[in-house]
């Protein structure tokens, strides 16, 4: 028997505790950030999944999608483990029938399905075909390899299997499949966007050693620069062209202009022969 229990070691986690030994109870361990969490793996559109009213829920609707953060599948066929029919994988394409190794994700795995969380208390327990639809997935088993020809005795009992939403693994608990049925699903998809590629969840990305935006910028209240290093300083270019500069010294550099520009009333530039030239109205 080893000295870790796994049990208590994933309940601590679950809630926040650290785990370093079986000899202290959790109200021992000391609390921290247990959990991993990629910006991938945060929604920023939840928004917009729809909580009732789904649009979906037949054939004639396979592949549709809604405001580029749904995705509806309609009785997709599942690839199963190699190592047997306890466990099938959401693919697209589908995967080889004699199955795929569960030990290494495949390319064409697909993640991050909708379960009835996103739904409102009255279609907790609606199906992805029902009429009024919800989120529940809706799996079946057959010898068929035609998805049009299964019918309701095809329906696997909800008793018998665990589908991970997010990971996108159906495993069956009691009654899996023989050896010559096929697995099919309908459900929904979320593909809407992370926070790792929400470009309005922050507006500014890393460019080498500096930041860069290409929104436009609205300041309201006060605006304040520090130009603390010896090389700081401000700079407007237009077209790749350096326009103006203010650097730390508190010296403003106009770049010269070869052509005497529209005058603008209050407006100054520098003709290049040491001359300044303030705007005027007509």
């Amino acid at each position: 028997m080893g000295f870790i229990d796994n049990t208590k070691k994933a309940l601590r986690l679950l809630l926040g505790r650290r785990f370093t030994s079986d000899d202290i109870s959790m109200q021992q361990e000391a609390f921290t950030s247990t959990i991993d969490i990629r910006g991938s793996e945060v929604y920023t559109q939840d928004y917009l999944v729809p909580t009732e009213n789904l649009p979906y829920s037949g054939s004639s609707q396979n592949g549709l999608e809604q405001d580029d953060v749904i995705k509806y599948w309609y009785r997709q066929k599942l690839t199963k483990s190699n190592l047997g029919e306890d466990v099938w994988f959401f693919l697209n394409p589908t995967g080889s029938d004699s199955g795929i190794t569960p030990q290494i994700i495949n390319t064409n795995q697909k993640v991050d399905f909708l379960s009835s969380k996103y739904s409102t208390p009255a279609l907790a327990n609606a199906g992805t075909e029902d009429s009024t639809p919800g989120y529940n997935v809706v799996v079946y088993k057959s010898t068929s390899i035609n998805s049009g020809s299964l019918s309701s005795s095809n329906k696997v009992s909800v008793n018998d299997y665990q589908f991970d939403y997010k990971t996108g693994v159906l495993q069956f608990d009691q009654n899996k499949p023989t050896t010559n049925q096929y697995v099919y699903i309908t459900v929904y998809q979320y593909i809407g966007k992370t926070l790792a590629t929400d470009p309005n969840i922050g507006i500014f990305e890393q460019t080498g050693s500096f930041y860069s935006t290409t929104n436009d910028l609205k300041v309201t209240g006060s605006f304040d620069f520090s130009l603390d290093g010896s090389n700081d300083k401000i700079t407007v270019s237009s077209g790749g062209d350096l326009k103006f500069e203010f650097n730390e010294q508190g010296t403003a550099k106009f770049a010269p202009l070869d052509n005497t520009p529209t005058a603008v009333s209050g407006g100054m530039f520098y003709s290049g022969s040491d001359d300044f030239f303030l705007g005027f109205n007509n």
